[in-house]
């Protein structure tokens, strides 16, 4: 009788042992806790697609924008300009300019403080500047979070000390990435009536191709 007492002691004390181990801790299964929910997962983060489209056609920007040339507009000769800058030749003035287009980009800026940026650089190399109020515009393309647009007119003095008077606008279109690409295009002022609609049609080539 005092031998099954002990059988049964001793297979108690064991039981006692499996659950809590030899000095009364918790085993490591007991010790992990239960998963709560679902582990989330973050979405991907957003890169731009800077690839080639049916819509880039003419003159590579950057950041996979591109305008196309009015008729008649030629690259600059100064390859020392940023961006892409294309100059309209007077007719039979070699050397003289009736107009430009230059094209920007920066991640520096928004597309307010490019556009009025712009304007200032342009108006510290003319005489009598005046600028325009500023207008938020509203391109017909998704791909552009915001556009900003500024006129300006004044004086572009020549070395011979010659005033030519000017007319021109800044846009700048700031993508979804935040990166901005501005247009400062221009025109003599006898001749901005008649051919600012290349400038605009330089401009729906660019918006086109966001």
């Amino acid at each position: 009788m005092a031998a099954a007492i002990v059988a049964v002691l001793l297979v108690a004390i064991g039981v006692v042992l499996l659950v809590t181990g030899k000095d009364g801790k918790k085993t490591t299964a007991q010790q992990t806790p239960e998963p709560l929910g679902t582990m989330y997962t973050p979405s991907p983060t957003p890169t731009p697609d800077d690839s080639k489209g049916p819509n880039d056609v003419g003159v590579e920007v950057g950041y996979g924008v591109w305008f196309t040339p009015s008729k008649g507009w030629l690259p600059d000769w100064d390859k020392t300009k940023a961006g892409k800058n294309y100059i309209l030749q007077q007719f039979n003035a070699r050397g003289l300019i009736d107009g430009y287009y230059w094209v920007r980009q920066t991640e520096l800026y928004d597309a307010k403080g490019f556009a009025e940026h712009l304007v200032d650089v342009e108006s510290n190399g003319m005489q009598g500047v005046r600028i325009g109020k500023g207008t938020v515009c509203q391109p017909a393309n998704p791909n552009i979070k915001a556009c900003y647009a500024l006129t300006y007119t004044g004086d572009w003095v020549a070395k011979n000390g010659k005033h030519v008077s000017m007319q021109g606008f800044v846009t700048a279109y700031q993508d979804k990435f935040d990166r901005v690409t501005a247009t400062d295009a221009a025109l003599e002022t006898r001749v901005y009536k008649r051919r600012v609609n290349e400038l605009v049609y330089m401009n729906n080539t660019l918006i086109k191709s966001f």
